[in-house]
């Protein structure tokens, strides 16, 4: 029997990355699972892979995101397990800041998650629950050229903790799950072959390997599935006593340096990665 054996589970952002395999960790842990995003056609991939409800939903409409939650308490009647794995990355210097640079990325990654903690933090209420921001070990660092991305984050590590506090009456827990540098298929990372739609095969003397390698006390990089593993565990009656905490997926990166913008993928730096 799975450690999520009965649950009900939201994910948002399982279209690709690492919240495609938090989706298969979850299902092969019993959990059975609405899995939500942007992109239908990988959603409908995913869901007829690990037998999951699909629904569409972007990340960024606070209408979109109550009709998530209320679609869940439709199907189940509860949500036990809500992650917030939706992300889009966007790289640039204070100094150049664009308006629509800063705003594209706080549209999702500050908005959304505080609508989504909104949401399924009412959801919760009646029957409690753990919800799961997926957020960034580069919020916990200080980056430079990173401003968009890595202060919206942090924005919503600091977020994390205030709602563990405002609902923790109802027994809902909030935590994040913080990762370094992530090989995945959203953009194989130059160099880099893609395995499937979560994963990457990053070879060792990949330069973006070599640069975090270097930083990282366990010298090796972080996967989409060592990300699976420990939202798993947060996530579970494992952590039922922890809340309000930001948890770091990195291998020990965060006790070193980031490496600087010359070390990150070229499609990072210029396009970005979005789920």
């Amino acid at each position: 029997m799975g450690i999520l054996e009965g649950k009900k589970a939201v994910i948002l952002g399982a279209s690709s990355g690492i919240g495609w395999a938090i989706a298969e960790r979850f299902r092969e842990q019993g959990a059975e699972l609405i899995i939500a995003a942007r992109r239908e056609e990988n959603l409908k991939k995913l869901s007829e892979k690990i037998d999951a409800t699909a629904i569409r939903c972007d990340g960024r409409d606070h209408d979109d995101l109550k009709a998530l939650a209320d679609a869940a308490i439709e199907k189940w009647g509860r949500v036990d397990i809500a992650v917030n794995s939706a992300g889009i990355v966007r790289s640039q210097l204070i100094r150049e800041m664009e308006p629509e640079t800063l705003k594209e990325v706080a549209d999702l990654q500050y908005f959304g998650f505080i609508y989504f903690m909104k949401h399924f933090g009412n959801a919760m209420a009646a029957t409690g629950g753990s919800i799961v921001n997926i957020t960034s070990a580069t919020a916990i660092m200080v980056p430079t050229g990173l401003t968009p991305y890595s202060a919206a984050k942090a924005a919503i590590n600091f977020a994390t903790k205030i709602a563990a506090r405002e609902f923790g009456p109802d027994n809902i827990r909030v935590n994040a799950v913080a990762p370094s540098f992530v090989p995945t298929a959203m953009n194989s990372y130059g160099g880099g072959t893609p395995i499937d739609e979560a994963r990457v095969e990053l070879p060792a003397d990949n330069p973006t390997a070599v640069a975090f390698i270097k930083n990282t006390p366990l010298e090796r990089i972080t996967t989409v599935d060592d990300c699976a593993d420990v939202t798993l565990a947060v996530a579970s009656d494992l952590f039922s006593n922890i809340t309000g905490q930001i948890i770091p997926v990195d291998g020990g990166n965060h006790l070193l340096r980031l490496p600087g913008p010359e070390s990150y993928p070229e499609n990072m730096r210029v396009s970005g990665i979005q789920n």
